[in-house]
């Protein structure tokens, strides 16, 4: 496995970490920039500025490009998402837990994703449909995981257009 990147907008949604080489990006408004780096969680760490969800999944995501991730998880994505975020095709895994839920997208997503124009309504809160109206203009797969709380087996369903 190659790079993941894991978007955080908190340092307490670093749970566990998937194998391979992990980056956390920090994205906020500097509110937890010197608790996240003064704390090691045994990976690379860096902070990228962002006011919003939108914002900070941007900003997450520019970030995975630049480090040519092959994986992107975002908002506390569990390794459930991430399993489903691997391989060639591009795939968008959205977490159905409101508000806005994790998001995992592969490179070859990334990849279609920079494409796209981005409205000033997805750098606020509607990155989510944002992305999944986008992914199923083009049909590209969708896939919807939804957890408990503490996620035992993640239900999942697949979108299409």
């Amino acid at each position: 496995m190659g790079i993941t990147v894991i978007g955080i907008t908190h340092p307490g949604q670093v749970g566990a970490l998937p194998g391979g080489t992990n980056v956390l990006v920090l994205a906020d408004d500097g509110t937890y920039a010197d608790e996240f780096l003064d704390t090691d969680f045994g990976a690379h760490q860096l902070v990228v500025r962002a006011h919003g969800r939108g914002s900070a999944f941007f900003g997450v995501a520019d970030k995975a490009r630049e480090l040519g991730a092959d994986r992107i998880l975002f908002g506390g994505v569990h390794d459930t998402a991430a399993s489903f975020a691997t391989g060639e095709d591009p795939v968008l895994v959205l977490g159905v837990r409101p508000p806005g839920g994790p998001i995992a997208i592969n490179a070859a997503f990334a990849e279609w994703m920079d494409r796209w124009p981005r409205p000033a309504r997805a750098y606020h809160g509607d990155v989510d449909h944002w992305l999944a109206e986008n992914a199923l203009r083009e049909g590209l797969r969708v896939e919807l995981v939804s957890w408990l709380m503490e996620p035992t087996v993640p239900l999942r369903r697949k979108l299409t257009a």
